[in-house]
């Protein structure tokens, strides 16, 4: 659909002519001829972009700038002046006019300017787009868990959230590090302002200082410009420095410095440049022993831990491996149109069983995977990895698929008679079987 421009001047003549050239170019424009018919246009339909004169009517220009963005604050307005005229129209610009042109202009001077404007608006927007998916992306509710460990860690983000201490995230892999510190910045006073990650385990050590503070032009052999570096991209947001238990001892105080004094000096650099960000870390390491083996900075551990939100793995929120499970299958199946609805209770005993040591990234990985190979609207034993068969501790699924459901079965009714003091007729109805069947079961796996 054609870009909608309003073209409001007293002279006739240059509404038909920017009029022309610009239908030329395949926009949809519009006239008025004064002021007033201006402002009914701006009240009943749409624009992309007005372009006014400064002079007109009793309705001047600038009116005509208010007016638009009053409606529209991220439209462009280009405001056409008389050469004698230009003070007028750079306090326009001051008001919020995207650009101005003077008369009389060159047509491909004209072309350019709309186009400009256009490009920057459709910019703003998509900025302003991608924000929103971020913020929906991150929102608190995407970090899913029920269990008592995940409440502690929701009751200390929402702490952690609008303050602007420092946040150090720690935990094994796979336990959603990530996602914590991204939620943390999108819902944080900083939302609007850069989420900046630096992976320190990935960035080789001779590039780190550079990656992260920049550098000046001829700092070394390869140095032809001037570079920002990331810290700077992250002026008024957040840093995000994941692994943070990888990176060098050298660079940890300048760090250090970063944190204590908001500024840093480039490499190659000699003056220092000021900065204001909140910075979180994140390690899957125990920084502690870090220290004690003189691998890290006891100072800079007390500056960046002054919050300490720590992911529990898996294993120890069992509560939540099955609502995580349902919860991949959703958002999986949504994405490929799979019909897989849930999990077969089989697989839902496995899983309750599985210590799973990549934690969360391992479940969904898992998950994806069922879901592909599965052909019904369940998950079934028959759809897990033979590895994942075969991963549990001390060789536990280094079965047959019948051994492997026998041997979980043996082992979920005496889990569910020890929890129940032995009364076999609630734990039959616990199981849904009957008494029957149940001493059956307790006969044939010798159950104490």
């Amino acid at each position: 659909m054609p870009d909608r421009i309003l073209v409001i001047d007293d002279e006739k003549a240059i509404c038909e002519a920017v009029s022309h050239i610009l239908k030329a170019d395949g926009y949809f424009v519009t006239t008025a001829g004064s002021g007033k018919d201006g402002f009914k246009l701006l009240e009943s339909a749409v624009f992309d972009l007005v372009i006014s004169d400064i002079k007109i009517d009793e309705i001047g220009g600038l009116d005509i700038l208010k007016k638009a963005k009053s409606i529209a604050p991220e439209m462009p307005v280009i405001m056409i002046t008389a050469f004698g005229s230009i003070d007028s129209a750079v306090e326009a610009v001051r008001m919020g006019a995207s650009d101005y042109i003077t008369k009389p202009f060159m047509n491909e001077d004209l072309k350019l300017r709309v186009k400009k404007a256009l490009e920057s608006k459709r910019l703003v927007r998509e900025n302003v787009e991608l924000r929103a998916q971020l913020s929906e992306k991150y929102d608190f509710s995407k970090i899913i868990g029920k269990s008592e460990a995940m409440h502690r860690v929701f009751r200390l983000l929402e702490r952690a959230i609008p303050a602007t201490s420092n946040i150090l995230i720690t935990g094994e892999t796979g336990t959603g590090k990530g996602q914590v510190a991204h939620t943390a910045h999108y819902n944080s006073p900083r939302k609007d302002r850069p989420f900046v990650s630096v992976n320190c385990a990935a960035i080789p050590e001779q590039l780190l200082e550079s990656q992260l503070f920049g550098h000046k032009k001829g700092a070394f052999t390869s140095a032809d410009k001037d570079a920002r570096g990331l810290v700077l991209e992250a002026e008024g947001g957040t840093l995000f420095l994941d692994e943070i238990g990888e990176m060098p001892l050298g660079l940890q105080v300048k760090i250090l410095k970063l944190i204590q004094d908001r500024e840093f000096i480039p490499v190659g650099g000699t003056k220092p440049v000021t900065v204001d960000m909140r910075i979180i870390a994140a390690t899957n390491q125990d920084l502690e022993d870090l220290i004690a083996r003189h691998l890290f900075r006891q100072d800079l551990y007390y500056r960046l831990n002054v919050i300490e939100i720590n992911m529990p793995p898996l294993r120890e929120r069992v509560d939540d491996v099955i609502f995580l499970a349902r919860h991949f299958i959703k958002e999986i199946t949504k994405e490929s149109g799979s019909k897989v609805a849930g999990l077969d209770k089989n697989v839902e005993r496995v899983f309750l069983s599985y210590p799973w040591p990549g934690n969360i990234r391992e479940l969904r990985n898992v998950i994806e995977r069922a879901v592909v190979v599965c052909d019904s609207d369940q998950i079934v034993m028959e759809n897990l990895s033979e590895r994942f068969l075969h991963s549990g501790p001390g060789g536990r699924f280094n079965h047959h698929l019948k051994e492997a459901h026998e041997e979980f079965e043996a082992s979920y009714i005496q889990k569910v008679l020890a929890e129940n003091g032995g009364d076999k007729e609630l734990v039959a109805k616990i199981l849904g079987i009957d008494l029957a069947t149940l001493y059956r079961k307790i006969k044939k796996y010798d159950i104490q």
